[in-house]
């Protein structure tokens, strides 16, 4: 069994006390749904700085821009209000351009080039997005294997742009992305890349503009740790300025996605400060977080585990427990989990438990192997 004793539960602050809702120990990652990451100290203060004056939002934006500019190497850059609104936002600018009547048209697109190109495994929940912006998913290519000649068969006049989706979330068989930028460039058509939640490692956020994507969208809250309701759009300077002609505060497809003055000053701050923290080393620490929860099961005879530490694909390492001969359902597991006190969340996919460690504090994830130990099935 695992001493717990002197660990903390969840953390505790006062005032969710007040509002009267539990804290809870996050094993599933920097995931909207339990709230993200956490915002560095010097985030907070700065948003609370900001809210003690008015500014212009737009001049705001423009400025923080810049920074977003500097850090991913484009020419230009967007504070978006999370991701999923550069999804729509990219696909706006791509669609309408700055043109004011075809804005005011959106998401109405018909006559328009409206056509979006995904390929088919890389086809996420979140691509409800672009048809938000008027975007008509054209899908393209096999689960496993797809030729270059497929991407071209696909574009027509009516294409706008062809999407590419950097996550753990797609399956095989997409061209490599050298192919397909030089398949779009060649027909005139942008690349835009969705790359939300692959920070660390810090090269993500230059990697797509360096090998020719002309729109990439990152959140600004997850590894990044800035406002959770933040995202960046980094491409070229004409689809940033259309961008922002089809979002706040501009009466277009974008307006509902307002980005307060107090977001843009925390993300900015969160960029500045970015390349000064060690990110190998909050690496290496979640990987010794990950050894300790592996080596707290492994002599269990009903489950098998395995420990996922490519920062290439994983931000923070994860830990998979496969159960052996059906012995456990995760769901149901996952769910015993989140009814205990303090409540742990995870992920239970495709028949596996999974266990992100990017936002456990120092010795959740002890209590995480010691509630497993408890509610799974005695040896």
């Amino acid at each position: 069994m695992v001493d717990t004793t002197i660990l903390p539960g969840a953390l505790k602050t006062d005032i969710y006390d007040r509002i009267g809702i539990k804290t809870v120990i996050n094993g599933r990652g920097a995931t909207t749904a339990v709230g993200g990451s956490l915002m560095r100290p010097e985030v907070s203060a700065a948003m609370v700085e900001a809210s003690k004056a008015f500014v212009v939002v737009e001049e705001l934006n423009a400025k923080v821009g810049e920074k977003i500019a500097e850090i991913t190497g484009a020419e230009a850059g967007y504070v978006t209000n999370g991701s999923a609104a550069g999804m729509l936002l990219a696909v706006a600018a791509c669609i309408a351009g700055t043109d004011p009547v075809l804005i005011r048209r959106l998401p109405q697109s018909d006559g328009m080039k409206n056509e979006v190109i995904v390929h088919r495994s890389h086809r996420i929940n979140y691509d409800q997005m672009y048809r938000a912006a008027g975007g008509k998913i054209v899908e393209y290519g096999l689960p496993y294997e797809t030729e270059g000649w497929e991407l071209e068969e696909v574009i027509n006049e009516k294409t706008a742009c062809v999407t590419y989706v950097d996550s753990r979330n797609t399956g095989p068989g997409s061209p490599d992305f050298k192919t397909i930028v030089e398949i779009a460039h060649k027909h005139g058509l942008p690349v835009v890349v969705d790359a939300a939640s692959t920070i660390p490692p810090l090269d993500h956020l230059r990697r797509w503009i360096r090998e020719g994507a002309d729109l990439v969208i990152y959140s600004g809250g997850k590894g990044i740790r800035g406002p959770q309701d933040s995202g960046l759009l980094a491409g070229r300077k004409d689809l940033i300025a259309a961008a922002a002609a089809n979002g706040s505060p501009n009466a277009a497809v974008g307006r509902g996605m307002k980005v307060s003055k107090e977001a843009m000053v925390g993300l900015w701050t969160a960029l500045t400060i970015l390349t000064e923290v060690d990110h190998e080393a909050d690496y290496e620490a979640h990987k010794a977080q990950a050894h300790r929860m592996h080596d707290a099961m492994v002599e269990r005879d009903d489950l098998i585990s395995v420990i996922e530490e490519d920062w290439e694909d994983w931000p923070a390492p994860t830990v998979r427990f496969f159960p052996k001969n059906g012995a456990w359902d995760p769901k149901s597991i996952r769910a015993a989990l989140q009814a205990g006190d303090p409540p742990i969340h995870v992920d239970a996919p495709r028949g596996t438990l999974q266990i992100s460690t990017h936002g456990l504090l120092p010795g959740q994830e002890l209590i995480i192997a010691q509630r497993l130990h408890d509610i799974l099935p005695r040896e």
